[in-house]
Parts: structure tokens; C-alpha cells; sequence
């Protein structure tokens, strides 16, 4: 039987439920599926003469590793396994794979060769078990991992990198495999999509071992540009201004005036009728002569039951480039008591996490409030440390929408949105991301998208799916720096 390897599968499981699953398909003999899914990707990109050492460690991935060399013993190639466990104690779905491949003439050895010019170097010395860090001979097989992949071998890792995470992303100490690729199975899982894992993982792939899953099976999925585009909605033949709302951007402090005008550059770009910029900047711009469209005024003009909420369609953004004055804490104050859906942002920020009254405000808001902090400005709405929430991306996000009522939008590679119990890793973007401003043109992208009607849970989706997806056409295209305002070029076209 062939095993499917896709590259994308929406539902994300964590280790528990993979393992409940294995636990229920046990009879299928999904170890043997799992070696010949290995085996074909390996035999798609090799020759029989290439050179292919196995690393296999003490539980299930050893299998696996195991089963891929019977697998491709069997079509002619010659692989070496360097087993750091004792056969007799693995598993007994290990053993018997263990079995199959010293029956099939796989060479098996104990102790890694001084000298290796493998082209391939499979990972299979932990997989989503693995929650405590690697010591003794594995710390010394994965820098032996390392060196080979410095010399120009190519790393598969299989189901998970070693030392990486599987549920958080996290690395399980300081050291994991860096891998060109890992091939996961049954479905993908939430740490090999966010975090610190990205720089291990390599590129992804799928082999569900002929596994249907329902559709139910997990609260975390992955989200990205094709299911952003599924929700957008095209414009109606008799659509005006009007029917595509107003935004209200409120930011921009004396000398932060880029923020502001990066954030309403996007929003117009993703199709907001009208586009206005409450400044605290004194005195404030009249115009941006790059996008004379937006209109412009003073923050002191907007009250607590401003014009806007008299509009059909109208949102907010709150933060960007907002400054932490004592201006900046009564246009706050007063904007989120406004009834309209509100995306806050940066500054804004910064200031409910150092105020308990504008927290308790944020908290009680009952119009739809989408927060987009970063991992720094979460720790401080957390109380936490930045680290901390690095360690575990999903539950931080989690925390956050439960605590402060709204939205989260977790920013950083592979971007979590949570929005009540459903939570979405975002699969679009790319280093190109990692400059400043960025952040204030994905607010104005979901801003936008909240002026527009989408329900705030699709807006906060689709906005960070549109914007990493505007990074990677950037890549496409050969750029490998770039600023925040090409991100907002790229808008238009998706």
C-alpha cells in the first residue's frame, strides 16, 4: 500500500491525539506505512547508488526508521542503520520493524561512522514523545546530523525534528535536528508550524499513511492563503464607498507619524471605502501625498459617540504609533468605550497592560475587538516574560483572547489567531516580514476588512493570511530585503 504525501492537510493534532489515533488504527500496521511513506520520498529524490544512513533511537521514530530501511532495502538500495538503543528493548512495534530490516539484509550498527559521506541522513531518534532534552549519545548524533548537513548532505526528519516540541514549537532544551525536510504523519502538528521550529523543520510534508480523519478531530488548524480567498467575498455590482465602510485609524504621535500612514496606505489598498486618520501628532499632517485618498484630522475631534458609529459600515484601529502620553491614554480611554469593532494595536497595547482601568475597559467591550501584539507586548498583557510565551505560542494566544475578551492575533512565524475555541496557525509569510512598520499594515489590512462587514473572527484571519501571502510573492519574485511599504504594493493583486 502507498502511503499519501500531501503537503497540506487543514487539521492539526497534537501528540496526545496522534498517539489516541495510532492507538485506534493500531491493527493496520501504521509503522509499516510509516517506513514506506519515508522510503518513497527518499527513493523520489535518490538512486540507488546514493548513500542513505538511518539514525534510530529507542521508541516508535527508531521504528520508523527502521521500516523505511527494510523499505528501501527491498528496492535495492543499500542503507545503513546506526540503531542508539537496545533491540530488545524497544517497543514492540519497534522490534518487529527491527526484525523485517535485519531479515531484508539492512546493515544495522551501534555507533556512528567516523567517516560518513551519506547523501541522506534520516532523523529518527524522537519523535512526538520527546519532552525532555536530548543528552549522552543523542546530543552527539544530532551534531554528527549537523556536520554531515554542513558538508552537503540533505536531513529528512521523520514525523518531528529531534529536540523540537511537537505541540508548542518549542525546542526541548538548546539543541534539536535542523532538517531540509521532515515528513509528518497521519496529520500535521501544531509545534512543527510556529515558533522556534520553523528554523528546524525545513520544508513540510504530509503522509497521512491512508488515514481519513474527521473533520472534528482537533481546535487547531492551519489557515492560509486558499482558505483566505474561500472567505472573501467579491464586490457587488452596485457597491460604493459607502457599502465598503469607513476606517478610522487613531495613532500617530509627533515623530511616529509612519505608523499611522503605513496602516491607512493598506487599508485603502484592502478595499476600504473611506479611510480616515485621527491624529495626535500636533500639528497634524493635511494630507499623504502618497495616498491623498485618506482623509485627515486631529484625534481631539473623536468623542465617545463619535460620527462614525452613525455609519453602517465603520471599524477602528487603535495604537499605531500612538505614543504612551497622557493624550494617548484619554483618546484611548474614550475610543474604547466606542461601540465599533475596534483592532488595537501596538501602543495601544502597551498602555492596557500598564493600566488596570483601561484593561477592565478593553475586558468589557462588547462590540467585536480583535488585539494584535507581538510576542513582547503579549508578555506584558500576560504579565509574563517574552520567552515564556514563545514556549508555548498556542496556550499564550489562548490566554489572551480568554483574558481580555476579544480576538487574538499572536504575531511572529507561523502567526496564532484564537477566537473563543477555535484556534488557526497562519501557514503564509516569511522573513521579508521581519521589519519595522509591518506590524501596522497588518492593521490596517484587518481594519479594513472589519469596515467591510466580515465578522471579526475572518478579518483577523484573512488579513494575516493576506499579508504574509504578500511577503511571499515578494520572495517569489527574487526580493530578499525588503520594507514595510512593498508588502503594501503586493496588496491589490490578492
Amino acid at each position: 500500500m502507498s502511503s499519501t504525501i500531501q503537503s497540506f492537510r487543514s487539521v492539526l493534532l497534537t501528540a496526545t491525539q496522534t498517539r489516541s489515533i495510532e492507538k485506534r488504527f493500531g491493527h493496520l500496521d501504521l509503522m509499516r506505512r510509516a517506513g514506506k511513506a519515508a522510503a518513497d520520498f527518499l527513493i523520489a529524490r535518490t538512486t540507488r547508488n546514493s548513500g542513505v544512513l538511518l539514525l534510530a533511537g529507542p521508541g516508535n521514530n527508531g521504528g520508523d526508521a527502521l521500516a523505511c530501511a527494510a523499505e528501501l532495502k527491498a528496492a535495492g538500495y543499500d542503507p545503513l542503520v546506526v540503531l542508539l538503543a537496545d533491540s530488545e528493548k524497544l517497543p514492540s512495534d519497534a522490534r518487529e520493524a527491527y526484525r523485517r530490516a535485519v531479515e531484508t539484509g539492512v546493515r544495522v550498527v551501534t555507533a556512528i561512522p567516523a567517516a560518513n559521506d551519506a547523501e541522506w541522513i534520516v532523523d529518527g531518534l524522537f519523535g512526538i514523545r520527546l519532552k525532555r532534552p536530548l543528552n549522552g549519545t543523542y546530543v552527539d548524533a544530532v551534531r554528527a546530523i549537523s556536520e554531515a548537513r554542513s558538508t552537503g548532505a540533505n536531513v529528512l526528519a521523520l514525523d518531528v525534528p529531534s529536540g523540537v516540541d511537537a505541540d508548542t514549537g518549542a525546542i526541548v532544551g538548546d539543541l534539536a535536528v535542523e532538517a531540509d525536510h521532515t515528513l509528518t504523519f497521519i496529520a500535521r502538528k501544531p509545534g512543527l508550524m510556529t515558533g522556534a521550529a520553523l528554523d528546524h523543520v525545513g520544508e513540510l510534508h504530509l503522509a497521512t499513511l491512508d488515514l481519513e480523519l474527521e473533520s472534528d478531530s482537533s481546535s487547531v488548524s492551519a489557515f492560509g492563503i486558499d482558505a483566505a480567498r474561500a472567505r472573501m467575498r467579491p464586490a457587488r455590482a452596485n457597491a460604493h464607498k459607502g457599502t465598503h465602510g469607513t476606517l478610522t485609524i487613531v495613532g500617530g504621535a509627533n515623530g511616529m507619524l509612519g505608523a499611522v500612514l503605513l496602516a491607512s496606505r493598506a487599508a485603502m489598498r484592502t478595499g476600504a471605502g473611506k479611510v480616515k486618520v485621527a491624529w495626535l501628532a500636533d500639528p497634524h499632517p493635511q494630507v499623504d501625498p502618497l495616498m491623498p485618498e485618506v482623509m485627515m484630522r486631529s484625534a481631539s475631534d473623536l468623542t465617545a459617540d463619535g460620527a462614525d458609529s452613525q455609519v453602517e459600515r465603520a471599524a477602528l484601529v487603535v495604537g499605531c504609533g500612538m505614543g504612551t502620553s497622557g493624550a494617548a491614554v484619554r483618546v484611548l480611554k474614550a475610543q474604547l468605550q466606542r461601540e465599533l469593532p475596534m483592532v488595537i494595536d501596538a501602543d495601544a497595547l502597551n498602555l492596557i497592560a500598564q493600566s488596570a482601568d483601561l484593561a477592565a475597559l478593553a475586558q468589557r467591550r462588547k462590540a467585536p475587538t480583535i488585539i494584535t501584539p507581538h510576542p513582547a507586548e503579549a508578555a506584558r498583557l500576560l504579565g509574563a516574560t517574552t520567552s515564556s510565551v514563545q514556549s508555548d505560542r498556542i496556550r499564550a494566544a489562548r490566554d489572551l483572547a480568554k483574558g481580555y475578551n476579544c480576538i487574538a492575533v499572536l504575531k511572529g512565524t507561523g502567526t496564532v489567531v484564537v477566537d473563543g475555541t477555535a484556534t488557526t496557525i497562519n501557514t503564509t509569510g516569511n522573513p521579508l516580514l521581519a521589519t519595522a512598520g509591518t506590524g501596522d499594515v497588518l492593521a490596517g489590512m484587518i481594519g479594513a476588512l472589519l469596515a467591510q462587514g466580515y465578522a471579526a473572527s475572518d478579518a483577523a484571519r484573512i488579513g494575516v493570511a493576506l499579508h504574509g501571502a504578500a511577503a511571499d510573492a515578494l520572495a517569489a519574485r527574487g526580493v530578499r530585503r525588503a520594507v514595510a511599504g512593498d508588502v503594501i504594493a503586493e496588496i491589490a493583486a490578492l
